[in-house]
């Protein structure tokens, strides 16, 4: 504490105002700590449970209803997962220990097998909570062409969950949980754009879904768009969104969320954007465009001597423009 130490140097005599000031700071050391995850692995822990809470809330209608189990796989699946949320928020860090008591009223709901929408409440409101303590991920610029997204999602994707994403892939009759069907509407209506990225990102515990460590950001994100996409048909009133609504809630939170606390966007709006989310890219000029413009940048840069400038330009005009079409440009 030198800040303390420097304030009792400036005077003796102002005892108040140094004892005020120390624990001011003190009190700001520890907010920060309580409402801020600071390191990566906090974090990564954070994004995991996150991830754990919206699945739970999504498949726990497929475990219980009107309090009786309908699928004892399922629901030993939801008593499983709520008890590892409350295990990794139940550490002394201080991060996690503040959401150990939402953790826990999740985990009592499904143990108790309440209502669904009690459940879905229960998950909903912790994670919101780890929302505001994860700092913003990077969002994607612009993503793959159909062609190209397809192409990932069959080559990665279609052997558990189906060509079509109906989760009838020709591995998913061994697996156990079951692929996740992503042409499901009630299902994907509850389930954000940010949780499947994860999903993909980091794979999911206890089930065959890996972590798809090898793939790049945008061909993640890209993949996230296309299977959220699936159980939605674009709309007729498909416009570009209201300013009331960023990339980053859209990705954050699921249609049915969107769709009760969003002014300016209808249900159907929603819905036709999930099915088709290229107007939530249409400000973003073309990769060959992006190519040209960067590359007539770096040359000008390289003749002004200015080195590093132009290969700094160069290299974006790769990864930002040339790099996004490359595969579709080889076929």
């Amino acid at each position: 504490m030198q800040f303390c130490w420097n304030v009792r140097l400036i005077s003796q005599k102002n005892i108040g105002i140094q004892s005020l000031l120390c624990l001011v700071l003190m009190a700001i050391l520890l907010f920060s700590k309580l409402s801020v995850a600071s390191t990566v692995d906090e974090v990564a822990q954070l994004r995991q449970i996150a991830q754990l809470a919206e699945y739970v809330g999504v498949d726990y209608a497929s475990a219980v209803d009107n309090g009786q189990v309908i699928n004892d796989d399922e629901y030993q699946e939801m008593l499983e997962f709520s008890q590892l949320i409350v295990d990794k928020t139940s550490s002394d860090n201080y991060v996690m220990h503040s959401l150990n008591e939402k953790a826990s009223a999740l985990q009592t709901a499904i143990s108790t097998k309440q209502k669904v929408d009690t459940v879905r409440q229960f998950a909903s409101e912790l994670r919101i909570s780890l929302l505001a303590m994860m700092p913003e991920l990077p969002l994607p610029k612009r993503l793959l062409s159909k062609d190209a997204t397809f192409s990932l999602f069959e080559n990665n994707c279609a052997s558990c969950h189906g060509l079509s994403g109906q989760g009838n892939g020709i591995l998913a009759s061994g697996l156990e949980p079951a692929p996740t069907d992503f042409t499901d509407k009630k299902r994907a209506e509850n389930r954000s754009l940010l949780g499947l990225f994860d999903a993909i990102s980091n794979g999911l515990d206890d089930t065959a879904m890996p972590a798809f460590t090898q793939l790049k950001e945008q061909q993640k994100w890209s993949l996230a768009f296309y299977v959220g996409s699936l159980a939605f048909q674009s709309s007729r009133e498909l416009t570009k969104p209201s300013q009331s609504i960023s990339l980053q809630n859209w990705i954050n939170y699921s249609p049915s969320k969107l769709s009760t606390e969003t002014d300016g966007l209808t249900k159907n709006a929603i819905e036709g954007l999930r099915a088709n989310p290229t107007l939530l890219f249409t400000d973003q000029s073309s990769p060959l465009a992006i190519t040209k413009t960067q590359l007539a940048a770096a040359s000008i840069a390289y003749k002004n001597g200015e080195y590093e400038q132009a290969k700094t330009l160069a290299v974006s005009a790769y990864l930002d423009g040339f790099e996004l079409i490359e595969n579709s440009l080889d076929a």
